[in-house]
């Protein structure tokens, strides 16, 4: 497993050196290993369209760097991943949040009178 992230690391400098940003960014999702297969973890269409579009060189430097043409790639997508951290949508939940987060926002407000709702 550590063998095969770094190598997945050593892959990803290659393509920051090439500028594949998209790339990059599917690269850097998780993974799992089962047997011989790198099962990376998407969030979505997106992910899977650009997975699918460097999966072959992807393999192909994966199988030479690790010596070992039996490495297989698939996917996953995993689009509703567990996410600790609250939905903001109103400005009264983002500035609950920012005051909970720093005293700061809660002495601005107290002090200038600000509200959120108008």
């Amino acid at each position: 497993m550590t063998r095969v992230k770094e190598v997945v690391a050593e892959i990803l400098l290659e393509f920051k050196a090439d500028h594949k940003n998209l790339e990059m960014t599917v690269l850097k999702q998780p993974f799992e290993i089962v047997d011989n297969t790198i099962l990376f973890i998407l969030n979505g269409e997106i992910q899977k369209d650009v997975f699918l579009k460097i999966k072959p060189e992807f393999v192909g430097l994966l199988r030479q760097k690790l010596n070992n043409t039996q490495v297989r790639l698939d996917l996953e997508l995993r689009e509703n991943i567990a996410d600790d951290t609250p939905k903001l949508y109103t400005s009264t939940d983002k500035l609950n949040f920012l005051k909970g987060k720093s005293g700061a926002f809660r002495d601005l407000q107290n002090r200038f009178g600000l509200e959120t709702d108008f």
